[in-house]
């Protein structure tokens, strides 16, 4: 749609630079004429005038702007502008379906590490499960234990059935985004190299997207629109000159004296210059002052929002880059203490509900480290899109 609004957009210029060109006419005319009738008095006596039955003519028209106050270059200017929008319409609809992409194929890729991460939990439990049962028997455990790591087990599988309904629902949008056919199911492929380690400045993001942003440019073209607007307005303040060129024929040009045919051309110029509009403009040309002001302060708005956005996503991609190093540190703790409880429980000094929230913690660690690396990913571009960069 936004590739269809330029090419649009392309065709109004066009036509708008049409009015540089000659406007050419041609017309003709045929006409039957009664009789007509003289009538003496009030309508007392009449007589029947013996006319010609029948009247045609025939001409060509050629006019000229040989100057219009600017006003068509003004309305050219006026339709290159909207073309100029559109075209950053399309950029910025190109750029957030970049973002949109992004963001849902490392949602897809989240979705897998989980089921991966959760399924070697499932196959541990399935051997704990396994132990538990030959202990419950031999009366070393009790079945409340076994009840226990049975629902951990339990819990894990429903967590992979969620995140494989999931990765449909995340598959079908990105289809439908992509055009693939909307049952296909989505695998990313991602290497380790791929999460980003790129250190920047805020200052330097700033100064990128104040640079780069689509919004801004649209803005800065808003401005110089209704700039453009006024210079439209103003143009009505001055003349207007034409040459005018016509070739005209007539059959009988005048009866009875003249009939015969009758060729005559003309060439000239016309000046009009409308007086009234010194005062009938005023109104407007200081309406399209007041929206250039609106224009300005809009800018100045959008200029606020890219600030905001950008410190806000530059805050949560440093915020993402040390809660990898903190995840880390989560994954070999819980590790250490689920190696601590392991050996304290096979020498029965810890119980089965120690072994499960030991186990919980390492669970919950290795995801929140697999999200915490691919939420680095997304905003790493998702501060590529708040530069105008993706």
């Amino acid at each position: 749609m936004a590739t269809t609004d330029v090419a649009i957009a392309n065709e109004n210029v066009s036509q708008a630079k049409t009015a540089k060109t000659p406007w050419i006419g041609l017309n003709m005319d045929y006409n039957h004429i009664g009789n007509p009738k003289v009538y003496e008095g009030f309508y007392e006596r009449s007589v029947t005038v013996d006319y010609l039955d029948y009247q045609g003519s025939a001409g060509i028209l050629a006019t000229m702007p040989v100057y219009t106050g600017n006003l068509i270059n003004n309305r050219i200017n006026k339709q290159e502008l909207l073309s100029e929008l559109q075209e950053a319409a399309v950029k910025m609809t190109e750029a957030e379906v970049k973002l949109t992409i992004v963001q849902q194929y490392f949602t897809l890729e989240k979705l897998y590490r989980q089921i991966e991460v959760t399924k070697q939990n499932i196959i541990n439990t399935n051997l704990r499960i396994k132990q538990l049962q030959s202990r419950v028997a031999n009366g070393q455990n009790l079945k409340s234990d076994l009840l226990r790591t049975e629902l951990q087990q339990s819990r894990f599988e429903v967590s992979v059935f969620e995140d494989t309904n999931n990765i449909k629902l995340v598959s079908n949008f990105l289809d439908i985004l992509i055009g693939l056919p909307t049952d296909t199911v989505l695998k990313p492929e991602l290497a380790e190299t791929a999460i980003p380690v790129e250190e920047m400045s805020l200052k330097e993001c700033l100064s990128e997207a104040y640079q780069n942003r689509y919004e801004i440019k649209r803005s800065e073209l808003q401005v110089k629109l209704s700039e453009s607007n006024l210079s439209i307005t103003k143009s009505g303040y001055l003349p207007n000159l034409y040459a005018g060129a016509s070739l005209n024929s007539q059959y009988p040009a005048q009866w009875p004296n003249y009939p015969n045919i009758v060729n005559f051309w003309t060439v000239g110029l016309s000046l009009n210059w409308e007086i009234s509009s010194f005062y009938n403009l005023k109104h407007q040309a200081n309406s399209d002052k007041l929206d250039i002001e609106k224009s300005n302060i809009a800018l100045e708005a959008t200029k606020d929002q890219i600030d905001k956005e950008v410190k806000t996503v530059y805050v949560k991609y440093i915020e993402s880059q040390r809660n990898i190093t903190t995840y880390k540190k989560d994954v070999e703790l819980s590790l250490s203490n689920y190696k601590i409880v392991k050996s304290r429980y096979d020498n029965d000094f810890a119980l089965i509900s120690d072994m499960v929230d030991a186990e919980l913690q390492v669970n919950e660690a290795r995801i929140s480290l697999v999200n915490a690396n691919l939420d680095l990913i997304i905003q790493y571009f998702t501060l590529q899109y708040a530069m105008g960069k993706l």
